[in-house]
């Protein structure tokens, strides 16, 4: 009888996924301030600002959250009606991460992002599905 072995371990109930979650929208969190503050530092015009500002602490902070929860949510019905949850998941997050890339390319310019801030807007989503997909799925472990 041959054994498979796995990269991504399987949430054991509703609180791993929870942990798992938490450590990856904490994460993620701190990436996405560190690169606005880096960004800031360095003086880029990214242009926009005034009240529908993307660059602003609060929306960042409230997408990213809003993000980890949907990934939860995501993983937990594949988990439940799949039989290879990482893999569907991973495929899922990409899907959507390139979805979310629409509005960056074809809103953002309404609001007065220059290339420079699309650009920052893109590494943003980066900086946030990468550790929110690697802890949920369970490829980083603490």
């Amino acid at each position: 009888m041959a054994t498979t072995t796995t990269r991504f371990t399987r949430p054991v109930d509703a609180s791993d996924l929870t942990r798992r979650t938490t450590l990856g929208i904490l994460t993620a969190v701190v990436s996405v301030l560190v690169l606005r503050a880096a960004v800031d530092l360095a003086g880029l015009a990214v242009g926009a600002g005034g009240t529908n500002d993307p660059f602003a602490v609060l929306p960042l902070l409230a997408t990213t959250v809003v993000a980890g929860v949907g990934a939860a949510v995501a993983y937990a019905v594949l988990d439940r009606f799949t039989a290879r949850p990482a893999r569907n998941f991973t495929a899922l997050a990409a899907a959507v991460f390139t979805l979310m890339l629409v509005p960056v390319v074809a809103f953002a310019p309404t609001l007065g992002v220059t290339a420079v801030g699309q650009a920052v807007l893109v590494a943003f989503h980066a900086v946030v599905a990468v550790p929110i997909v690697a802890f949920v799925t369970g490829a980083l472990r603490r």
